[in-house]
């Protein structure tokens, strides 16, 4: 949702919280720019000839958190712009609302939270805000919380409508039109916790009014860690109903080892989506949801979108990471990815049919350096050795050199505007 915004907002949203002062309550104000300059030369797509890109983007966020005992609020306003994607002298409204909710606390145990929020779950595998991105994303939604004995337990909900309407509920844009999802986590002992989630989406039919294609996710996580070893596995399988109107059956493998021995730390891990051939009957492909896939297969994006970045034929992803942190303000990382095809395609009139699933490597490198609490410098660059599979895929050549290179600032100060003791 786009809205003007005038310091007359924000004047009014600190009129409105300010006398809350019959007992213990915080007011922070959260502020940030976060510019971001990149070239792209192989970025999502393989090169062809053409010349790179360069560009410079920014997020400029500003928000407020307000918390009494029970009773906690967030309002998060951000604009989102290329540098120079606007006329001089034009007054063009691009404020969005990122987060606007409030939650309140039943019980010691049960609280609710409603309004448009970030779900954020195991990692962001399933479930994340895509922070990389400028935008970032966001729901419209209802959760519910429970905390007790070292479980627990959040069920949340969404049901969106494009407007206030007198009749039916069709829903046209690209989005679910219904969400909902139960997380559970449980702490086993010092070592091994193991957490539970269930997601279904729902999805508008094209040629009903009030039809829905329903699409289930569930499965496991396991994170066991001890001094400096961790290690991790997911799996989840999906079902239901796919936009075609076949069934589905696909999953998602996950196996995770990492090892800290200051000032390094190496990870070594498979993901594996399952995939499909062709014209079957059923939907193998595994869809990842609403993730931060930015995070697992590769910063330079070439697979956002599973399914259709594939061609349905799914990704098996080996990686290697390096991290090494010589000291609290400096990090380095250098990711090292396999990716293959999970299963071979079969031609179609435009593209033709791979007999090796070899799809290429990438090398991820980020160097972070921590100014402050206030203040963050980021470089990064990455280069893509495309297989020639690459080619059935993604459009461009794949024996042309891929980069992408990239450098961020974040400046985010956090500011107590006002504490309130109990009277």
């Amino acid at each position: 949702m786009k809205v003007s915004f005038t310091p007359k907002m924000l004047l009014l949203l600190l009129l409105v919280l300010y006398p809350l002062e019959a007992a213990w309550a915080q007011l922070y104000l959260t502020p940030q720019v976060r510019p971001r300059a990149e070239w792209r030369n192989g970025y999502q797509s393989l090169p062809d000839g053409q010349n790179g890109a360069f560009f410079v983007n920014q997020r400029s966020r500003l928000t407020l958190d307000y918390k009494q005992d029970k009773v906690q609020m967030r309002f998060s306003l951000q604009d989102v712009r290329v540098w120079g994607d606007e006329p001089h002298l034009k007054d063009t409204p691009s404020t969005a609302m990122h987060e606007a909710w409030g939650e309140f606390a039943l019980s010691d145990r049960f609280s609710v939270k409603l309004g448009r929020q970030e779900f954020v779950y195991n990692n962001d595998r399933l479930l994340g805000n895509v922070d990389w991105v400028q935008q970032a994303r966001s729901h419209d939604g209802l959760l519910l919380k429970a905390r007790w004995e070292g479980i627990s337990v959040d069920a949340g909900g969404a049901f969106n409508q494009e407007k206030e309407t007198l009749f039916d509920t069709h829903y046209r844009l690209n989005n679910y039109k219904v969400l909902g999802f139960l997380w559970a986590h449980k702490k086993l002992n010092d070592q091994l916790s193991v957490s539970a989630m269930h997601i279904s989406d729902g999805f508008q039919r094209p040629d009903t009014v009030g039809g829905v294609y329903f699409r289930h996710t569930y499965g496991l996580d396991l994170n066991y860690l001890q001094e400096r070893v961790q290690l991790n596995g997911s799996l989840y399988r999906q079902s239901g109903e796919h936009s075609s109107g076949k069934k589905i059956a696909a999953y998602l493998a996950v196996a995770e080892a990492a090892y800290t021995f200051q000032p390094f730390r190496f990870t070594v891990g498979t993901t594996y989506l399952s995939g499909m051939a062709g014209h079957e009957r059923k939907v193998h492909t595994f869809n990842t949801l609403y993730a931060t896939n930015h995070k697992f297969y590769g910063f330079m994006d070439y697979f956002i979108n599973v399914p259709a970045d594939t061609r349905q034929g799914g990704l098996h992803n080996n990686y290697l990471k390096i991290g090494y942190t010589p000291k609290a303000r400096y990090s380095f990382s250098v990711d090292y990815h396999y990716f293959a095809l999970a299963k071979n395609l079969s031609a179609t009139e435009r593209l033709p049919a791979t007999s090796n699933r070899y799809l290429g490597s990438e090398i991820d490198a980020v160097l972070q350096y921590k100014h402050s609490d206030q203040i963050q410098f980021f470089l990064g660059y990455s280069s893509l050795f495309a297989g020639n599979t690459m080619e059935a895929i993604k459009p461009g050549n794949a024996s042309s050199y891929a980069d992408w290179g990239w450098v961020m600032v974040s400046i985010q100060p956090r500011i107590l505007l006002k504490s309130f003791d109990k009277e």
